[in-house]
C-alpha cells in the first residue's frame, strides 16, 4: 500500500512539451466537467414533479401534497450547484493536469451521474429512508473524490498555479472536506426522519466555516514541505 502511494505521489520532472499538452488536457477536463454538471442540473430541474391534473390550478394544494419531492429536488440541484462552484474554484487553481488527477477528477464525474440517479430515485419514493441515505452516501463520495484530486494536485505544488499562496493551499485542503462531511452527517439522519435529514444540510456553512477557520494560516503538510525544500535549493 505504502509503495502504491509513493508511486501516485511521485513528482516527475515535466518537459516543455509535456507541460503545454496537460494545460490543453486541463482545458478539456473542465469543459467536460462544466458539462456534466450543467446537463446534471438540467435533468433534475426537467425532473421536478408535476401536479395531477386535480390539483393543477391550487398552487398551495400541489406544493403540500409533494411537499419532501420538491424539497429532494431542490436539495439535490443546490448540491449539485455547490460541487459546481468548488470544482471551478479547485480547477481554476491548476495550470495543468496528469494522468491520476484526470482519472480522479473522471470518478468524481461518474459519481455525480450517480448522485442524479439517487435523487431521481428521492424523487419519486419521497422520504424512503434507503433513497435519502443513498443520496447522502454518493454526495460524501463526490466530495472525497474531489479532495482527492486537490489534495494530489497539491501535493508539493505539483500542478498548482503560481499565483495561489501556500496559506490558500492549506486553507483549501481542509474547506474542500465541507461538503463530503456535511453529507455524511445527513447519512444518520435519514433513518431519524426525512425532515431531520433534509435539516441535517443547513449545517453546511456552519461546518465549511469552521473548516475555513481551521486551515487559514495553517503551514504544516506538504505544501510547506515543498515550500522549504525550494527555499532551500
Amino acid at each position: 500500500m505504502k509503495r502504491l502511494a509513493s508511486k501516485l505521489l511521485a513528482i516527475k520532472p515535466a518537459g516543455a512539451g509535456q507541460l503545454q499538452r496537460e494545460g490543453r488536457e486541463l482545458l478539456r477536463l473542465g469543459t467536460l466537467i462544466d458539462s456534466v454538471f450543467a446537463i446534471v442540473i438540467v435533468v433534475m430541474v426537467l425532473d421536478l414533479p408535476e401536479p395531477d391534473e386535480s390539483i393543477a390550478l391550487d398552487l398551495a394544494s400541489f406544493i403540500a401534497f409533494k411537499l419532501d419531492s420538491l424539497v429532494v429536488a431542490m436539495l439535490g440541484i443546490i448540491v449539485v450547484l455547490v460541487y459546481w462552484f468548488q470544482s471551478n474554484l479547485l480547477l481554476g487553481n491548476l495550470n495543468r493536469t496528469d494522468g491520476p488527477h484526470a482519472t480522479i477528477s473522471l470518478l468524481q464525474i461518474f459519481l455525480v451521474l450517480a448522485y442524479l440517479l439517487f435523487v431521481s430515485l428521492g424523487i419519486d419514493g419521497g422520504d424512503d429512508p434507503l433513497v435519502l441515505a443513498a443520496q447522502s452516501i454518493s454526495a460524501a463520495l463526490v466530495g472525497f473524490a474531489a479532495a482527492a484530486a486537490w489534495w494530489y494536485a497539491s501535493y508539493q505544488r505539483r500542478l498548482l498555479t503560481s499565483e495561489i499562496s501556500d496559506s490558500e493551499v492549506a486553507a483549501l485542503q481542509l474547506r474542500v472536506l465541507a461538503e463530503p462531511v456535511t453529507a455524511l452527517l445527513t447519512l444518520g439522519l435519514a433513518f431519524v426522519s426525512a425532515l431531520a435529514w433534509e435539516l441535517g444540510w443547513l449545517a453546511y456553512p456552519l461546518i465549511a466555516a469552521l473548516l475555513r477557520k481551521g486551515g487559514v494560516g495553517s503551514s504544516t503538510g506538504p505544501v510547506s514541505d515543498a515550500a522549504t525544500t525550494d527555499k532551500k535549493s
